[in-house]
């Protein structure tokens, strides 16, 4: 669930699915760093862009998203 919402949040609305995947490939053989540890590098990076073109603080923005799911039937039991 919370990949779903920092997926919506910080990669859909700025590339692509397969340029997403591409930059974790491109990290992980700049940095040689496992996959994880490049998706988090990307994740990060997205955070940051997305708290300077929002001016909102991510927490709230997840906090937000979260609910909306809730909101709209989504069983938070699954988390």
């Amino acid at each position: 669930m919370f990949h779903k919402i920092e997926y919506k949040l910080l990669i859909e609305n700025y590339m692509t699915n397969d340029e997403y995947e591409q930059l974790i490939k491109k990290y992980m053989d700049k940095f040689g760093i496992s996959y994880a540890n490049s998706k988090q590098f990307v994740l990060y990076n997205q955070l940051l862009k997305y708290e300077q073109d929002y001016d909102i603080a991510y927490e709230k923005a997840f906090s937000k998203a979260y609910n909306d799911l809730v909101e709209n039937g989504y069983n938070i039991s699954m988390l």
